[in-house]
């Protein structure tokens, strides 16, 4: 190893040298820049966090990272395990992946088979809802409050309460959140407003909170406010069930609209604004397995962003001989076949500029519907497919040989024709929406109220949503095993159940709730017109107190002689009367 040095000439301080290694030279040199990363439009790491609620709050401070330290997730095998690809046609030699006798897809909940459950006892067991109440939200909000010079108690069984009403107004909407202790007949909801005041709720929503805001040793973590509960649903989420057979890695959007340094951009998403999140799910059920917030643009590490997403996430699935399905952000030779050497097989889109990749392909005009090219190497798979466009795909355990049918329309009519279609085309789009179809079934039903709070009390709700969301896939697994009391239930009839079993007919209200009265009864009231009462007519005019109240500007010298206020009475309007009633 040798050592260079390389004088730099700076226009105040003369000339400095900077010392550079040779392999450091070597790496600038070979580094790959072809990972979609950079075409991503990132908040700056130096940019100042800014609350939604407190605008002022100072951002904690940000330690920048020594040049030899990798803060991001790197492969367990450096570059020089990655062999040098050579493609060849006709030359696929299938990679040996070894059998585990591990039970995809099994319920650890339970250990006595022969228990009958409720829904509410899965939701709490998969959750651990009792250890997330005691040790983190209770405990870290009351904390909170007295940092800030607040006087908060609140207990576990008030916590689930209010838990319950969220999920309650995730299905009965409402314009606004205080529409619920409306005392209009066609507005409130009693079932909600006997549970607590309005102005207790919105005191424990204004204290919620889930970490130690004097712990200064995650302060260089952008998501330390959130992280205490998702590494709680992490865990909870892996150890309910076992890991199922076919599993699918997506980046995921969290709608925001507040100002935050982890907010991310997208162009082509429903949701181009928000948080990323990375997402491991079962492909069939939509099962959320494992995920991850994404922080910012990590500096100096040694694998592409694409490529450390999809190592850390299948960090539980080493040996379990899983098929994963991701995109072609994530997609490569070199990931490829790490996954490989870790008995996980993987299969996905990949772009054609990403290192190691067949440079040699036909042209699509080359190229009709249906013609397939396919290079493999060292076990992994290349195949290049026509249909209305050009399609890429990458494997490590289908076989390019392996070709099926698919229906196309024929061109210029609506005629449908059999074109040949590779298997791993067939078997990727079966199975790569576990991700979007955990989605798919959260966003029916969410506790996302329109409402300004803090960005990790968003967090905090959404994850309540996809934690509600496994909890159903559990059950309904268990139904199927004839495990739970009385008929399936429904997503909704389901989370019904949840909120009422939360609830579970506690209140915190020391007095009953007035009676509603009727808008019309509120408004012909108990005054009548009482004889005395008369106008007469003054020389000074003032604006009609009946007018007034329904804040139009009509002026008069009418008075009533007892009330002693100005009171329209002309041809069209009598609010003498009205005024009086």
């Amino acid at each position: 190893m040798v050592k260079f040095t390389i004088p730099l000439q700076m226009a105040r301080r003369g000339c400095r040298e900077f010392p550079i290694w040779d392999d450091e030279i070597l790496h600038l040199l070979m580094a790959d820049n072809s990972d979609g990363e950079d075409e991503l439009q990132l908040d700056d790491e130096d940019q100042q966090f800014q609350d939604v609620e407190n605008e002022n709050a100072k951002a904690p401070a940000m330690q920048e990272t020594p040049p030899n330290v990798i803060p991001d997730i790197v492969s367990c095998e450096t570059s020089e395990d990655v062999p040098n690809f050579q493609w060849e046609k006709n030359s696929y030699v299938p990679y040996v992946f070894y059998k585990s006798e591990y039970e995809f897809g099994r319920i650890n909940l339970f250990s006595d088979p022969q228990d009958m459950l409720s829904p509410m006892h899965v939701f709490k067991e998969m959750t651990q809802l009792d250890q997330l109440m005691n040790d983190i939200v209770v405990k870290e909000s009351i904390r909170y409050a007295e940092q800030n010079g607040r006087l908060f108690t609140i207990d576990s069984e008030e916590m689930k309460a209010f838990l319950g009403m969220n999920f309650v107004m995730s299905y009965h909407v409402l314009p606004t959140v205080r529409h619920y202790w409306s005392t209009d007949e066609d507005m409130g909801v009693s079932f909600i407003a006997n549970v607590m005041p309005r102005k207790r709720f919105e005191q424990i929503r204004q204290n919620l909170h889930f970490c130690n805001n004097e712990d200064q040793s995650q302060a260089n973590d952008k998501a330390c406010k959130i992280r205490p509960v998702m590494n709680h649903f992490n865990l909870c989420f892996q150890k309910a069930m076992n890991n199922s057979k076919r599993q699918s890695i997506d980046e995921h959007m969290i709608k925001v609209k507040g100002q935050n340094i982890m907010k991310q951009y997208i162009k082509n998403k429903p949701i181009k604004w928000g948080f990323k999140m990375w997402c491991r799910a079962d492909s069939s059920t939509g099962y959320l397995f494992e995920f991850d917030l994404y922080t910012g643009k990590k500096m100096n590490t040694e694998v592409e962003l694409g490529e450390s997403v999809v190592l850390s996430l299948t960090e539980q699935l080493k040996g379990l001989g899983c098929e994963v399905y991701f995109n072609d952000f994530f997609n490569s030779p070199a990931l490829q076949y790490k996954l490989m050497k870790q008995n996980i097989k993987a299969c996905g889109t990949i772009r054609t500029n990403r290192k190691n990749v067949p440079k040699s392909l036909p042209l699509d005009e080359n190229m009709q519907r249906g013609d397939i090219h396919a290079e493999s190497s060292s076990g992994i798979s290349f195949i290049k497919w026509m249909d209305i466009k050009s399609v890429h795909m990458l494997t490590n355990f289908i076989s390019p040989e392996r070709n099926g049918t698919v229906k196309r329309r024929h061109a210029g009519t609506a005629e449908k024709v059999n074109v040949t279609c590779p298997e791993v085309v067939i078997c990727y789009n079966k199975h790569r929406g576990g991700v979007d179809l955990m989605n798919q079934r959260k966003a029916c039903y969410e506790v996302n109220r329109k409402v300004k709070i803090k960005y990790y009390l968003r967090l905090f709700f959404y994850l309540l949503d996809i934690a509600l969301n496994n909890a159903y896939v559990v059950y309904v697994k268990l139904h199927e095993a004839q495990r739970m009391e009385g008929p399936l239930l429904s997503s909704l009839e389901y989370r019904q159940h949840i909120a009422r079993g939360l609830i579970n007919n506690y209140t915190c209200r020391q007095r009953p709730r007035p009676a509603v009265v009727s808008t019309e009864k509120q408004r012909i009231g108990t005054k009548r017109i009482l004889p005395e009462h008369n106008m007469q007519k003054v020389e000074k005019m003032k604006r009609c107190a009946n007018c007034a109240k329904r804040r139009k500007e009509n002026r008069t010298n009418n008075v009533c002689t007892v009330c002693n206020v100005h009171l329209c009475f002309t041809v069209k309007r009598n609010c003498f009367v009205e005024y009086h009633n």
